[in-house]
């Protein structure tokens, strides 16, 4: 007999991800066009000066902590919750493992401890500032410190939404926390100055977190006829992966490799942290959303396929994750490439960004773009090995963390004295792409089940769908003039962009690239189902 159950239980199929997909990636697009706002407000206001570099050295080191800890609540949380979804249990705060409670605990102390001496973080962080610069970004630290826990408390709520599909509530509130920073950038700066900035994003990220909370309530409330239904059921499931000790290793390498990159760049020439940040921060918003969407959606897939009993589905899961990514990630990184002058250019070549600063900042871009291919294949491993609950993943994930690490002081130490901040960005593409080697290697031994030949095929063909894009581009720009004006910048570079994508679609047709075969037939269907309609 059937039990019936009004349990929320997810539907998996390509179409369904796409769709998805595509409701997040919109959603990212508007804060996409706002964070582009805030990035070039900030240069006209600025430039590349040692001032922004303040702000960005302080905001990396809370807000960028802050994104750590959102990736770890959602590693910790999302397994069990998951779990919880596929026996049909209603969702609520009370699927929480219990460790979290201990990581609260340990987090909180960590917290005030921070605050009280942020001049610390400071010498540690950006070893290069002294002085007036040092003392500002303590000051924006401590301002920005209360966003941490902030995080902790939205990622859990957004984490139970991720694993209900719900995309569009837990997306949106960034959409506020972002317009009102571009408010102020916009109308009170000047004349206020950059700590202005500091206190709006606190602000912020309190109203934005009050949205989350109100909305998600009546989801993620705990339920009273919970225990009435039967026995409650352990938070702890076994099914749930690694442990928060596991996921504490491979999010504090992420950020180390981040923090690694900006103490480089504090010891180089004034402008050089700036530089830094805007050509990070134009391939999060570009590249980077292709990635992250993808993952948002494909993360509870991945994990579902990680913690199955059969080890070949396993690893079909993660090669899975890992082609569609790669092919969804070259053609944009490849645009972003060549673009990174035009588009840099375009957005901060005025007011008080100079040409040496967007000449910079177009390499930083650049060099930041090539790691996105890397980062996308190597983080649904280091995802896999840590949701495998048939072993764990600590010492894998240690493996890739330390190595990773050792790699990428390696490649800043030999090329940030010798080229700067384009350096730093390109040492870490290389560096990103020996990371992406060990956790491939590591995944084949731990899975066991890679079929590493027809994978192999697969990215190659990616790679030459890329290749001939890029000299399409290449083509285009050495063809048409250097254009001066913002609009005819623009333009070109929508060119660019529109002519490396259909030449890597027609390629991929050509050369019968299986994620090329996968979209057609949703399309098919999409079609073929509306017209039965009409």
């Amino acid at each position: 007999m059937t039990v019936q159950t009004d349990a929320y239980r997810p539907r998996s199929s390509m179409r369904t991800l796409v769709r998805s997909a595509g409701v997040v990636s919109a959603i990212r697009g508007l804060d996409f066009g706002l964070s582009f706002l805030v990035s070039v407000l900030l240069a006209n206001r600025f430039g590349a000066s040692g001032q922004l570099d303040a702000f960005f050295l302080a905001r990396r080191t809370t807000v960028g902590f802050a994104d750590t800890i959102r990736k770890l609540i959602g590693q910790v949380v999302l397994p069990p919750v998951m779990a919880a979804v596929d026996r049909g249990q209603p969702l609520s705060l009370q699927l929480l493992p219990r460790r979290i409670g201990w990581f609260l605990g340990l987090f909180a102390l960590a917290l005030a401890a921070a605050m009280l001496v942020p001049e610390r973080l400071v010498a540690l962080f950006a070893p290069g500032f002294r002085g007036s610069q040092a003392a500002l970004t303590a000051e924006m630290m401590r301002i920005m410190l209360p966003l941490l826990p902030i995080a902790v408390g939205a990622s859990i709520l957004a984490a139970i939404l991720q694993a209900r599909r719900r995309y569009l509530l837990s997306e949106g509130t960034n959409l506020v926390q972002r317009a009102m920073l571009v408010l102020v950038l916009a109308l009170l700066v000047p004349p206020l100055g950059i700590v202005a900035g500091a206190w709006t994003m606190l602000v912020s990220g309190v109203v934005g977190f009050v949205i989350l909370l109100v909305g998600a309530w009546s989801i993620v409330r705990p339920h009273a006829v919970l225990g009435a239904a039967g026995p409650p059921v352990s938070t702890t499931s076994p099914s749930a992966g690694g442990g928060i000790v596991a996921a504490l290793v491979i999010n504090a390498y992420f950020q180390a490799t981040a923090l690694l990159d900006f103490a480089f760049a504090s010891t180089a020439a004034d402008g050089s942290v700036a530089s830094l940040e805007y050509g990070s921060r134009l391939v999060s918003l570009v590249p980077g959303l292709v990635m992250s969407s993808l993952a948002t959606v494909l993360a509870p897939e991945l994990i579902h396929a990680v913690q199955q009993s059969n080890p070949r589905a396993a690893a079909a899961g993660i090669q899975r994750f890992q082609r569609i990514s790669v092919f969804a990630q070259l053609p944009v990184s490849v645009g972003m490439m060549l673009g990174a002058p035009l588009m840099v250019g375009a957005l901060f070549g005025h007011g008080a960004f100079g040409a040496k600063a967007i000449a910079t900042a177009a390499a930083c871009t650049a060099g930041y773009a090539a790691a996105q291919v890397f980062l996308a294949p190597s983080s649904a491993i280091t995802s896999a090995i840590y949701a495998d609950p048939h072993a764990s993943p600590l010492a894998d994930l240690a493996r890739v963390a330390v190595l990773g690490l050792l790699m990428r002081v390696g490649a800043l130490a030999l090329a940030a004295p010798l080229w700067g901040a384009g350096g730093i960005a390109w040492a870490a593409a290389a560096a990103t792409a020996g990371t992406f080697v060990v956790a491939q290697v590591i995944a084949v031994r731990r899975f066991h089940h890679f079929a590493m030949r027809p994978q192999a095929i697969d990215l190659a063909r990616n790679a030459l769908c890329a290749g001939i894009a890029a000299l399409a581009g290449a083509a285009l720009l050495h063809v048409v003039p250097a254009p001066h004006a913002v609009w005819t910048q623009l333009l070109l570079l929508a060119a660019l962009g529109a002519l490396v994508l259909l030449v890597y679609a027609a390629a991929a047709i050509a050369l019968h690239v299986p994620e090329v075969a996968q979209v057609r037939d949703i399309v098919g269907k999409i079609i073929a189902k509306r017209r039965r309609r009409v």
